[in-house]
């Protein structure tokens, strides 16, 4: 005699296929319903294993098509649920993450922003024309899209959990943030928590800063709530160090934000340079002389509109010495597509020069590249 454990709570209810019992215990596929319309698909496998497999949130497709399967492998269960309507399936409004596209989706295949503006001031700050110049200020602001904080990381955590389940996130990870500094005494509440939410569901996390004082107070922060920094975290932070205080009126001072990578980068995490825009070539060299041991990844960009500050002709002998350095160090370069476009179109051939999308997390700090001379020429 078939045996089920369907049940009925308020506007829940959870219909069985027949009960089967195994070593593990009861077996058995489930339906679940709430306010008259399929939410979830699930089994049960005793003390093993069980859950929800398939929902309106995550998985869509097979959501989708899993009505259609009962009816063939579970065909008592089919009966019971074929006339309910599944429940709309969600698709994110990319309110906290989405995919940049442009020179931001150069940088990062996947972001996350929850604040307009930033306190640094930045002379050069690219926010500060285009789209956003009329959303701009010196005071970030929680988007509008948004209600509250509380609403924000309750945003976050379901639009992840859909790309999670949909999309490459989990292998290209999550960057923090393109319209602000995610790091600043505004902004890091939010972006901690969206970091250990990440980090916990297995999600690579890079964060960018100026902010000295802001990227050790989110380490020791995200240290506590993860219980401790393990090897399998994937964060990496990094720093924009240009080398010209007096253009990031309020930044930390380029000297503190290489103390906190050297810092940060001893605890074990994976750190990286943003030297964007490249203003001046003897200054790059001091900043990467500076860094050398405790930066696992350069990227190396030009000024973005005006005037270009930069001579072809130096840049074209400045790569490969760079790059040969870089890479004699154990770490990686990554030459942003204005410095080929400079040099009509030329890209520089080393181990130590990768792509866009480069996998910070992938390095072996071991492996120093023991040739004496920049061996690869310039590839058009």
């Amino acid at each position: 005699m078939a045996t089920y454990k369907d049940w009925t709570r308020g506007d829940e209810q959870c219909f069985t296929s027949d009960v089967g019992f195994g070593p593990r215990g009861d077996y058995y596929h489930y339906v679940m319903v709430k306010g008259g319309k399929i939410v979830g698909f699930g089994e049960e496998q005793g003390n093993y294993a069980g859950g929800i497999y398939s929902s309106p949130e995550f998985n869509t497709e097979c959501f989708k098509h899993e009505k259609e399967r009962l009816k063939t492998q579970y065909p008592e269960l089919y009966e019971k649920i074929k006339d309910i309507p599944l429940a709309k399936i969600y698709k994110p409004a990319d309110k906290a993450i989405y995919q940049p596209k442009g020179k931001a989706g150069e940088y990062a295949a996947w972001a996350c922003n929850f604040y307009t503006g930033c306190s640094n001031d930045c002379q050069y700050c690219y926010c500060k024309r285009g789209v956003l110049s009329h959303v701009w200020s010196t005071t970030p602001q929680l988007k509008k899209c948004f209600k509250d904080t509380d609403d924000a990381i309750a945003t976050f955590r379901k639009e992840l959990d859909y790309y999670i389940a949909n999309s490459s996130i989990k292998s290209r990870g999550l960057f923090f943030s393109f319209t602000t500094d995610p790091l600043l005494d505004e902004t890091g509440g939010l972006t901690v928590e969206a970091a250990e939410y990440a980090i916990r569901k297995r999600v690579p996390v890079q964060i960018l800063t100026k902010r000295a004082d802001g990227a050790l107070r989110f380490v020791e922060c995200l240290s506590q709530m993860l219980g401790g920094i393990r090897p399998f975290h994937k964060i990496a932070i990094g720093f924009t160090l240009t080398g010209f205080d007096e253009l990031e009126t309020n930044a930390s001072l380029t000297e503190s934000r290489i103390h906190a990578m050297r810092t940060i980068h001893a605890l074990g995490l994976r750190t990286f340079a943003s030297i964007e825009p490249m203003l001046d070539l003897s200054t790059t060299e001091d900043i990467i002389n500076c860094t050398l041991g405790f930066c696992d990844l350069y990227k190396i960009g030009l000024l973005s509109g005006g005037k270009q500050p930069i001579d072809p002709k130096n840049l074209f002998s400045f790569i490969p010495n760079i790059t040969y350095k870089i890479g004699n160090a154990g770490a990686k370069v990554y030459w942003k597509k204005s410095i080929s476009d400079l040099l009509d179109g030329a890209v520089y051939s080393h181990p130590a020069a990768v792509d866009d999308d480069y996998d910070i997390f992938s390095i072996n700090r071991q492996w120093p590249h023991n040739s004496q001379q920049p061996f690869n020429p310039f590839m058009l």
